[in-house]
């Protein structure tokens, strides 16, 4: 199962792990989450970043008031370093990214909540939102 390293890493805090398809509505009864992860896997999905960032619209009602979204996410567009390494794993189909953006990113985010933070190290944007 995904995540199953990850999980055995993190069993002291008793992660419940799941599998779905975040672009689609979510179809697990879950309690609600105080924080939700997405390190590394909007860059993945296929699209432009408003397409992907549906993915928040569909695990919003997963998440508990005031519950903070995190993650990081590989940057196609305004960045230098990396340019080859992008176009191979666009092309192999890894990543999904060369129009992915750090304006698309924080529009996007700011339409969904009230507090974002946005950092950039390099071709990477680390974000939280609450």
């Amino acid at each position: 199962m995904p995540g199953a390293v990850g999980a055995r890493r993190l069993e002291r805090y008793q992660p419940l792990l799941c599998e779905a398809n975040l672009l689609a509505p979510i179809a697990i009864e879950l309690a609600p989450a105080d924080s939700i992860g997405l390190t590394y896997v909007l860059h993945c999905l296929p699209g432009r970043m408003a397409e992907k960032l549906k993915a928040i619209d569909h695990l919003r009602p997963v998440m508990s008031e005031g519950a903070v979204l995190f993650g990081a996410t590989i940057l196609g567009r305004g960045i230098g370093a990396a340019r080859f390494l992008l176009r191979l794993y666009n092309e192999k189909g890894v990543f999904k990214n060369l129009d992915d953006d750090i304006e698309a990113l924080s529009d996007g985010l700011k339409r969904r909540f009230d507090l974002v933070e946005i950092e950039t190290k390099g071709c990477v944007a680390l974000f939280r939102a609450r």
